[in-house]
């Protein structure tokens, strides 16, 4: 599968980088991008000591709250202290079963600083203004960790319905994107394999008119999805209105991936128990240059 690529050592500053007129079409016509290794060894080293940061953090309510990190159950579980979820009934997938750690801590900024070079990429800056149509803010930042025989979360998303908060749009009179929401998901092992459990798109989905007619729970038997294949330092941009998911892991590998979330600087609290709205104090402070995509008020 053909797709644009962008090396790592291409000059690192947001006014020389911008998506090319192929890069443009292959997005509006799939729904997604692949930048081929944008992030360096060191890079990727940086982000799994961060994941491993998050994974030390003690799964209990006071403790989350406290640094403003959100469990992967969400809402649920973040409010209520008494919710099972604090106490070790995770269920199966929800740990990793070799070393039981979660797979997933939510609003990552708040438990590590590993990631700050992500924040503060001038690239991904760039390409999410670009997408956004204008100025954007970092909603979302979590891990994904998966293992051999990891359920499949179940494919979503989709043009049809139209969902006001994550859909995919092109105004032709601006001649400019005008995405409710796009992802960066930062590769950080091995996915050249399908049985690595790889990103699962339907390419062009995102512009579906209607409601996908096949299997939503696996990949794997539904014959519009595709495998997006990637390698560490690989990010993979895609638009969070396309029908997604990832592939299950079926060899004895690890699946790591960062995702940070961007949409438009002025719908700031579309997604009241799923989206960080106001970052805690010593997040911005440790990120003070970047105030302005962390912090930007906009309107409710």
């Amino acid at each position: 599968m053909s797709t644009q690529t962008t090396s790592a050592t291409a000059t690192r500053t947001e006014a020389a980088f911008e998506l090319t007129d192929e890069q443009k079409y292959e997005f509006d016509l799939r729904g997604f991008l692949v930048l081929r290794q944008l992030y360096d060894e060191e890079a990727i080293g940086e982000f799994n000591a961060g994941i491993d940061e998050l994974q030390a953090i003690p799964v209990e309510h006071e403790t989350y709250r406290r640094l403003g990190v959100g469990h992967f159950l969400m809402a649920p579980a973040m409010a209520d202290p008494e919710h099972p979820g604090w106490h070790g009934e995770l269920g199966e997938g929800r740990v990793n079963p070799q070393t039981g750690a979660v797979w997933k801590v939510e609003h990552a900024l708040c438990g590590t600083d590993k990631f700050d070079r992500i924040v503060r990429d001038p690239i991904l800056r760039a390409i999410h203004t670009t997408l956004a149509g204008g100025p954007m803010f970092i909603s979302a930042t979590y891990f994904i960790e998966r293992v051999r025989s990891s359920a499949v979360g179940g494919l979503h998303n989709g043009g049809y319905p139209v969902d006001r908060d994550i859909y995919y749009a092109y105004d032709h009179a601006s001649r400019r994107f005008t995405c409710r929401s796009t992802k960066s998901v930062v590769i950080l092992t091995d996915m050249t394999r399908i049985e690595q459990g790889p990103f699962a798109a339907l390419p062009g989905s995102h512009k579906s008119n209607f409601a996908c007619p096949f299997e939503m729970i696996d990949p794997r038997n539904n014959p519009a999805a595709v495998p997006v294949l990637a390698a560490p330092g690989d990010v993979i941009i895609f638009s969070e209105g396309i029908t997604h998911d990832a592939y299950p892991v079926t060899d004895d590998s690890t699946r790591r991936s960062v995702y940070f979330n961007y949409m438009p600087g002025i719908v700031r609290n579309n997604l009241p128990d799923q989206r960080m709205s106001i970052y805690p104090d010593h997040v911005l402070e440790r990120l003070s240059d970047q105030l302005d995509i962390l912090s930007t008020p906009g309107y409710m």
